[in-house]
């Protein structure tokens, strides 16, 4: 039985687990290369293109293949890896700048109340608000965004209506957002 990562690593260990279907410590027995020695290119992010012909030599031996195949799969696997990584980091940079967007909207809420002199008219929603967040309820969540968005006949916002659907995302975004109208409707002028 093959190794099924849920996630795409070093294209050493993608290659060794899936395509020869054995673990990295047997591999490293079976070629007589140090399991260091292979812990260390995979913790310093070795690229494919970097590593020494016995290593190539080695995973065709021990996968009975030519070596050039085993190069050219290891390239697909390093371009697999560089795809994974890059939408991960994209991934990250989203979620952060879901949580600027949503603590700007809040402020802006805060302020839309201050404007229209209903600041303690934000006090009891945003109290709920902040247990939605708490207990990562989505309906509640919305239902009380709802209710603060039409006080100052403003719609939601659709990319923060969309965000509540996740729960990880509901509590960067919830509370964001929720610390944000606190702070500005705390504020003194």
């Amino acid at each position: 039985m093959k190794f099924k990562p849920s996630e795409i690593e070093h294209p050493i260990k993608m290659y060794i687990r899936r395509d020869l279907g054995i673990t990295v410590e047997q591999f490293g027995k079976l070629a007589g290369i140090p399991q260091s020695t292979l812990a260390t290119w995979i913790k310093r992010n070795r690229r494919v293109e970097k590593l020494p012909i016995n290593f190539y030599s080695a995973l065709a031996i021990v996968g009975r293949k030519k070596i050039e195949v085993v190069y050219a799969d290891l390239l697909s696997w390093q371009q697999k890896y560089d795809q994974y990584i890059q939408e991960r980091l994209q991934k990250i940079a989203d979620e952060k700048s879901l949580f600027v967007l949503a603590a700007k909207e809040g402020k802006k809420v805060a302020e839309a109340y201050r404007a229209k002199n209903q600041e303690d008219a934000l006090l009891e929603p945003v109290k709920r608000l902040g247990r939605a967040v708490e207990k990562l309820d989505s309906d509640r969540f919305i239902q009380t965004m709802i209710e603060i968005y039409g006080e100052i006949a403003e719609p939601i916002p659709t990319w923060l209506a969309k965000t509540v659907g996740k729960k990880q995302v509901l509590k960067e975004v919830g509370q964001a957002f929720y610390n944000e109208v606190l702070i500005n409707r705390c504020r003194v002028e």
